[in-house]
């Protein structure tokens, strides 16, 4: 019988090779849900039915993978011969009896599964909506760490639109955007994130519908805004929540103001090798790619 530390660690690997990237699921759920056939106006004025509907189809196609997970792994555990001649209500409760320990490892290893996906699913979602509403945008994913640090974009900044080097340039006419499923206790690392990043302004796009109004007003002060959809805005009185068409109105107008910006050869060229990373990144991702394509043609 393997140890209860042992399919711990067997659980790890099992996990890496069945589950799809949270990317991957989300970009699944935008085909399934036919967001490709919407044009650019359909993600500006209905970003938070967008993110809804998001929300829910991944959650519905995480499941479907979990279950298959949890079959196999549990199955993994059975020796037919210990089982064999026995009733089915017996065998389960050897079986139960034999592995508590392996059960409740692998049930442990779901939920913090679920806790760490969440958070990257959902800056997937923000991603397509950005892409889907052609909002130029680099993300920390994407561009990669070692930049955002150079630029003292800090780790918990998520999106810089119209992108890093616009950011390098000139980050009054950008937008930091900020993804946390929830805010709970590490609310408190983003103004301190803000402080050292000394962008004028950073949004902080959350699901969450339980922000007190002690937290949004400390929050606001700091310069950061909570943008969240249109159902969870009705949860607040507080004017200075934003909703996700208004936070991308806003990423819209600050874009127009780089049209027609002379770039020096070594910011353009920069520029392209994000783009020419995110397409390579991107390949089995044909939306993205093409989105990506796209912006390149217009800078060569």
């Amino acid at each position: 019988m393997i140890t209860a530390d042992d399919y711990k660690e067997t659980i790890k690997e099992m996990r890496k090779d069945h589950f799809p990237s949270p990317f991957d699921i989300a970009y699944n759920s935008f085909m399934e849900l036919g967001f490709d056939k919407m044009g650019k106006s359909y993600f500006k004025e209905h970003a938070s039915d967008f993110v809804g509907q998001m929300r829910t189809q991944c959650w519905k196609d995480f499941q479907v993978c979990e279950k298959k997970f949890t079959v196999k792994a549990l199955s993994s555990l059975i020796d037919p011969m210990s089982f064999k001649g026995m009733e089915a209500v017996d065998a389960i409760k050897k079986f139960v009896s034999d592995y508590p320990q392996h059960i409740y490892e692998l049930t442990l290893s779901n939920t913090q599964s679920r806790r760490s996906r969440a958070g990257k699913e959902f800056e997937a979602i923000i991603e397509m909506m950005l892409i889907g509403a052609s909002i130029p945008t680099d993300s920390q994913g994407n561009v990669g760490k070692q930049f955002f640090a150079q630029h003292h974009l800090g780790k918990l900044v998520d999106f810089v639109t119209p992108g890093a080097i616009q950011y390098s340039i000139d980050k009054q006419r950008t937008v930091l955007i900020s993804a946390k499923t929830t805010l709970r206790e590490r609310w408190q690392e983003v103004p301190e994130e803000v402080t050292r990043t000394g962008a004028p302004r950073m949004y902080l796009a959350t699901l969450d519908s339980d922000i007190t109004e002690n937290t949004l007003n400390v929050l606001y002060e700091s310069n950061i805004t909570i943008v969240t959809t249109k159902e969870n805005r009705s949860h607040y009185t507080n004017p200075r929540v934003m909703t996700f068409e208004e936070m991308i109105t806003e990423a819209s107008n600050i874009t127009e103001k780089w049209e027609g910006y002379s770039y020096t050869d070594k910011q353009r060229s920069v520029v392209e090798q994000f783009l020419r990373k995110q397409i390579e990144k991107h390949k089995n991702h044909p939306i993205v790619c093409d989105y990506y394509k796209a912006r390149l043609a217009e800078c060569l």
